[in-house]
């Protein structure tokens, strides 16, 4: 069977973009690729914003839908499940709370039992809920107890959107390779723009990746 790719983090860590962007890649390369959009908590960027582009790409999006498609409430799509247990690739789009952690949980016997599965974590240390060593190693314990499911690897976004730059990228990720260590974790992706990546790659190689960004409004473009 295919592999399920899930993305978890806090607000604010980028999981969302990398999933979509992970989502379009894997779909240049396979059939039958379906993003699943968990973060049904708090839906502020969420990848149904850019349903059309995922189906022009052959993506298949699951996703709450109707009146509970943005609410605050936990709303597992019905077909989730079933989608589980089909030969696809499918990518997960994970809130990196409480509530997120128990959609997880739940899931957990499906998930595990593909066998082939990967779960990161995406961290931007200049957010809050990953700025430090104690609040990521908290993340971590709880999205991995609650859901019965080990994290093995990292995906580093270090950025500060419009503010960020070369410099911002490479302490970031610096400040994220620690984090790595001391959770003994490796930092499998360096995520950035695709206007730094001709820059960085001489630097860090096959560890860049460049996304394209799907989801930011016009008011954090200073519109």
């Amino acid at each position: 069977m295919g592999n399920i790719t899930i993305f978890a983090g806090g607000f604010g860590s980028g999981k969302t973009e990398i999933a979509l962007n992970f989502a379009i890649d894997r779909a240049r390369e396979v059939k039958g690729v379906v993003l699943a959009d968990l973060d049904i908590i708090n839906p502020y960027f969420v990848s149904r914003d850019v349903k059309t582009e995922l189906q022009e790409n052959g993506i298949r999006l699951i996703a709450p839908g109707g009146e509970l498609a943005f609410g605050d409430v936990p709303n597992i799509p019905a077909e989730i499940i079933g989608l589980i247990k089909q030969e696809n690739d499918m990518v997960i789009d994970l809130a990196g709370d409480e509530s997120g952690a128990l959609i997880l949980g739940y899931l957990n016997e499906y998930i595990t039992d593909r066998q082939n599965y990967d779960l990161y974590m995406v961290l931007n240390p200049y957010r809050p809920f990953s700025s430090d060593l104690e609040s990521v190693m908290e993340l971590k314990n709880m999205l991995e107890r609650t859901s019965r499911i080990k994290f093995n690897g990292i995906i580093s976004n270090p950025n500060l959107v419009e503010e960020s730059n070369i410099d911002v990228i490479v302490d970031g990720h610096l400040k994220v390779l620690g984090f790595g260590k001391w959770l003994n974790l490796p930092v499998k992706y360096l995520t950035v723009e695709q206007q730094f990546y001709q820059q960085l790659f001489p630097k860090y190689g096959e560890l860049l990746k460049g996304i394209k960004i799907y989801l930011r409004p016009d008011w954090l473009r200073g519109c």
